[in-house]
């Protein structure tokens, strides 16, 4: 139980990091400045550079798919409030 529990909040944390990271390469974008602009793409290879080279064990995947699944929905809702407001 302590895997799902754990494997749940990795998820949570990981989708609100990738939505940090994106919006961090948005604004570096819109900059229309060269650096910035390269940085913007190699930040996110970098990342995805460590993630592949020292993985993490998954002990529940079902944690893992149910915490991906609830940040993906709660970051919807949050734009869609926005929108509205």
């Amino acid at each position: 139980m302590t895997d799902f529990f754990g494997n749940f909040l990795l998820a949570l944390l990981l989708v609100g990091l990738i939505r940090f990271l994106y919006a961090v390469c948005a604004l570096l974008v819109r900059t229309r400045d060269g650096g910035n602009i390269a940085f913007a793409i190699a930040l996110p290879v970098a990342l995805l550079y460590i993630a592949v080279r020292n993985p993490v064990p998954v002990g529940s995947w079902a944690g893992l798919g149910a915490g991906t699944v609830l940040g993906a929905v709660l970051l919807l809702a949050l734009a869609r409030w926005r929108r509205r407001s």
